[in-house]
């Protein structure tokens, strides 16, 4: 059973009370004169709270009154330093304990050490940071491994993977050893380490009656503490030289609390039987009032704008009041800065988590450098290990829009000595999308850099850590040239850090015999980019403060704001960063994840022991970036907890909707209340009327030519016709990796038009008799049309998709040639012409005009056959499918009337009307040519090459005649063409979106329009 006294009687206080640092302050004042307050140490778990605790005792100090201060240091330094030792790099450990490993297996590889080094570091450092028996561990595992071992299948035999697998586990209290033996030599150790050496040190000064007893500590706010440091406390204390001040809260100190945040506490009072005045226990938690909001958003990145808005709050509630935003996800700490409100709000406030160099601009373009080199490809030569590389485009081009090279760029442009170099960065990605450069081998990225260094460093080729470190050292310098006179840029500050990095990696590895690979190299420099933080300059004791949950130990503040308040995030997920076996951590009595639960749920309680305002934001279930979106416990616990046991205590749960703000004034909550500004109502869509600059430009385009693929667009959508005929917007070219739908359709065009080229130029009929030889011919002629569309690309025809696109056009031509017997009528073929123009000028009547505007139309035809009767046809081939139902616009089912099949010609836009428009205008155009006038019947057909045996699909157009009343063909077509030139003019038609929406699906304009 607990003492008594940890039970205290519920005490009522103001919301703003005295912080545990101010109390342990005052009570190290009242306790201890000056001679003797200044031999005492004191420690604290964290830097930032030896800041605080300083500045405590400076307000707690009489007025005009001057004393000595203690000595007070945070636990890790302070252990650090009783130990006598230096912590060294994590780096030079690994390569140290490669050294280890190579002498036991020299057939040991670098690149498969990497995978475990820092894992195996991590797990010696926790053995001795918690005086674990090492002799006894490695025996456990050892023994461990060989029942595993005798349990294998005899069959499968004992490979040499297995017997370096298990070899490895026999190994590691020998390593162990040689690397504890190679770090004392040198005074050197990892922080594990240290805190056994600072035990054994203690302890064997508490032995030698000769040497003075160690200072007075008083050990301040710890939470969860290792065997080692629970050994050095008791050591003291059992010497005398020893206090201890706890702050915990009956609410989760007590015997029957379910609650594991004070897990660690409870088992401390019991262990050493604590006095009473050793935990500062009052009723904070269950006696005071508390305002607290659970507030749930859509998704995490709304949180940095939503902890900007409740601190504008919270400072215009209470200006004087200390508010703390604490991030759990420490990766939201950029949202966040980004979401603060302006100075004339929040004058003043602290980092004091520093910015992650993984979450910087420069880390993004070494990641994109990387993402270059090892997605790249080798193709091997004969007598080579490696062939030039080549890099695919998508990662080449994501690179070179980065930022700090597009800076580089501007840098580049502003020498006018060096003209050559103006717009390089832009010259090579136009040149990609130019040339459909899908793979560029780096031979062709350092000729379109015309050799300029930058280009060398980023595209040379690597083969080990030499040329990566060599390549840094490049971009380094050439971007210093841009940022060293902007003073104030934080981009020089990311530089100057990866500076350091390069040199301690290159220091760290340049003495190594074997060079690592690339994907080595890269695994130890982003892990010296995960640990590495850009500090940042701010007051340390300003009363807003930004910081992780850890720093927030020992610490109070008026105003909690806590992001990130789901499972996997608060507390932290349930993962064993180790090697060993969770069997053998319980056995040994090594921390676990259970442990980290039990500490991170005592930092979150004890935080809100004495803030009288609590916001805990969340990230609601089904949310994007979240794993579950599951409320962390801790907010069960409060909700289904504390709030039962403390009716002061006020709850609100709310989800929030954080729109963005007109000004950076403050806000009275963390709601925001704006009307949309977006709508996706029709009459309030993009509407463009015809003035009289618009029906100018009209005009022209009427007058210079429509095609038939033209008019279809202005009919499927009018402001799609706007863009591309009169905007004439460009569409953004991009590398096409394989041939397209256009680029397909041009191959099979451009085969069949050569294959055929032989019967036009010689006016001899194609019968079946050469049909054998044209079938032998097509294989060779498709491979020559996907080189000749492939000429300027770095994809192969012959590679890919591409391979697959080309056997297909071979077999939908053979297949053509050979249906050609068996339809009526089309042999003998007789081919007048391939790929011609076609043209026709028709007059139209326009209101208000005293003379008619020449229309014209223009086309091109695949093929125009000349028929036996003397009549022509004009054929166009589709390689999409085209079905003989959809070219009948009457319908069979209910037959429209001649009158409304014209209208429905001329409105409808549909895959079948705008097909049948086409047969119709393409028969007009042809009928209705000077220079080679076609017999009136003349006829225009499509031949689909996935409908071949289908033959040749015409349209009926007879409706034209009959629902127009004029019986000549060309003399009613002219009035229909005429009709639609009025409609193109029409001022009283605005040029709009389709209603269409599935028309939009493939519109390259569909972003403009914002559909």
């Amino acid at each position: 059973m607990l003492p008594s006294p940890l039970v205290a009687a519920p005490v009522l206080a103001p919301v703003f009370t005295r912080t545990f640092l101010a109390e342990v302050a005052h009570e190290l004042l009242a306790t201890y004169d000056d001679d003797t307050l200044a031999d005492l140490v004191v420690i604290v778990p964290t830097r930032r709270a030896v800041v605080y605790l300083k500045n405590e005792l400076a307000l707690a100090t009489p007025d005009g009154q001057a004393l000595w201060a203690p000595r007070i240091a945070a636990m890790e330094d302070y252990m650090v330093e009783r130990a006598g030792v230096q912590v060294e790099e994590p780096i030079a450990l690994q390569l140290l304990l490669f050294d280890i490993f190579r002498g036991i297996d020299p057939d040991l590889s670098f690149d498969r050490f990497v995978g475990w080094s820092g894992l195996l570091l991590q797990d010696f450092s926790n053995l001795d940071q918690n005086l674990a028996d090492t002799k006894e561990v490695f025996q456990y595992l050892s023994e461990a491994k060989a029942l595993e071992r005798w349990e294998l299948d005899p069959e499968r035999g004992k490979t040499d993977g297995l017997m370096r697998y298990f070899g490895f586990w026999g190994q590691l209290a020998r390593v162990y050893r040689e690397l504890k033996r190679r770090l004392k030599a040198d005074h050197l150790a990892y922080p594990g380490l240290a805190y056994r050496e600072a035990t054994q040190r203690l302890q064997a000064e508490l032995r030698d009656p000769a040497r003075p007893l160690p200072a007075h500590h008083v050990f301040v706010g710890l939470g969860g503490l290792s065997k080692a440091e629970e050994k050095f406390i008791n050591l003291l204390r059992k010497a005398g030289r020893a206090e201890l001040r706890f702050d915990a809260d009956p609410f989760y100190l007590e015997q029957d609390s379910p609650n594991r945040a004070g897990q660690h506490l409870r088992r401390y009072w019991q262990k050493w039987d604590l006095p009473r005045d050793s935990f500062t226990l009052q009723e904070h938690l269950r006696g005071r009032p508390h305002h607290v909001r659970l507030l749930g958003v859509a998704n995490a990145s709304m949180q940095g704008k939503l902890a900007g808005q409740l601190l504008a709050e919270a400072r215009q509630r209470n200006p004087d009041a200390t508010v703390a935003v604490v991030l759990p996800d420490e990766t939201l700490l950029l949202p966040v800065l980004h979401g603060l409100p302006s100075a004339e709000v929040v004058p003043d406030f602290n980092v004091t988590m520093g910015l992650s160099f993984q979450s910087t601009a420069l880390f993004n373009l070494v990641d994109l450098l990387f993402e270059v080199h090892l997605t790249g490809i080798r193709e091997g030569e004969p007598g080579r290990d490696y062939g030039v590389p080549k890099y695919h485009h998508l990662a080449v081009s994501k690179l070179l829009a980065h930022p700090f090279l597009r800076r580089y760029q501007q840098y580049l442009n502003e020498q006018p000595e060096e003209p050559q170099y103006h717009g390089l960065l832009d010259h090579i990605c136009q040149q990609i999308v130019k040339k459909h450069l899908v793979l560029l081998p780096a031979t062709e990225l350092l000729r379109l850099g015309e050799g300029h260094s930058l280009i060398k460093a980023l595209f040379q080729t690597w083969d080990n850590c030499d040329h990566i470190i060599d390549a840094c050292y490049t971009i380094i310098n050439l971007l210093k040239q841009v940022y060293e006179h902007e003073h104030t840029a934080i981009e020089a500050e990311y530089l100057y850090l990866f500076y350091t990095m390069i040199r301690q990696l290159h220091s760290a590895f340049d003495c190594q015999e074997q060079r690592l690979s690339v994907r080595s190299f890269r695994r130890f420099l982003y892990e010296q980019m995960r640990n590495t933080r850009l500090p940042f300059a701010g007051e340390p004791l300003a009363q807003v403060q930004v910081m992780g949950l850890l720093e927030t130990r020992a610490l109070d503040f008026d105003h909690v704001i806590i992001l990130s308040c789901n499972e996997n995030a608060l507390p932290a997920p349930k993962r064993q960063n180790s090697l060993f076996p969770y069997d053998v951590l319980t056995e040994f009595k090594l921390p676990t994840y259970a442990d980290a639960e039990a500490t991170a749920a005592y930092n979150f309680w004890r935080l809100l022991q004495r803030a009288g305002r609590v916001d805990l934001v969340h990230v609601l279930p089904g949310a994007e970036g979240v794993r579950t979106g599951e409320r962390s416990r801790f907010l069960r616990q409060l909700e289904f907890d504390l709030a039962a046991q403390n009716p002061m205590l006020t709850l609100e749960d709310q989800v929030v909707e954080v729109q963005p703000a007109a000004d950076a004034s403050p806000v009275s909550g963390p709601a925001l209340e704006e009307s949309s500004t977006l709508t996706s109502e029709l009459s309030n869509d993009l509407v463009l009327h015809k003035d009289p600059a618009m029906l100018a430009a009209l005009r022209g385009v009427l007058e210079r030519g429509l095609s038939p693929s033209a008019l279809n667009e202005y009919l499927a959508c009018t402001l799609k016709f706007y863009f591309s005929r009169l905007a004439r917007f460009q569409e953004n070219e991009e590398v096409e990796e394989a041939l397209g739908a256009d680029g397909f359709g041009t191959v099979v065009h451009d085969a069949l038009e050569h294959l055929l080229k032989p019967f036009e130029l010689l006016g001899r009929e194609l019968t079946a008799d050469d049909l054998p030889d044209l079938l032998r011919k097509v294989p060779a002629e498709v491979n020559r049309q996907l080189r000749q569309e492939e000429s300027d690309r770095q994809a192969r025809p012959d590679d890919g998709l591409n391979h697959v696109l080309g056997q297909v056009a071979v077999r939908l031509i053979r297949k053509y040639l050979e249906s050609l017997p068996g339809q009526p009528g089309l042999l003998p073929l007789r081919i007048v012409a391939q790929e011609t123009e076609m043209a026709a000028t028709v007059f139209a009547d326009i209101p208000g005009e005293a003379e008619p505007l020449p229309v014209r139309l223009f086309g091109r035809a695949d093929r125009i056959d000349a028929l036996p009767d003397g009549r022509r046809r004009v054929v166009d081939y589709k390689t999409g499918l085209v079905e003989q139902r959809e070219l009948n616009l009457r319908g069979k089912v209910k037959p429209l009337s001649a009158a409304e099949t014209v209208e429905r010609l001329l409105t409808e836009s549909s895959s079948g009307a705008d097909k049948v428009r086409q047969l119709w205008l393409y028969r007009f155009m042809l009928e209705s040519d000077v220079r080679h006038p076609a017999p009136p019947g003349s006829e225009a057909a499509i031949m689909s090459l996935r409908k071949i045996d289908e033959g040749l699909l015409t349209a009926p157009l007879d409706f034209i005649t009959e629902g127009t009343g004029e019986p000549d063909f060309l003399r009613a077509s002219a009035g229909l063409v005429a009709r639609l030139a009025r409609r193109v003019l029409d001022p009283t038609e605005d040029i709009r979106k389709t209603d269409d929406l599935a028309k939009c699906d493939y519109c390259p304009y569909k972003g403009i329009c914002a559909r």
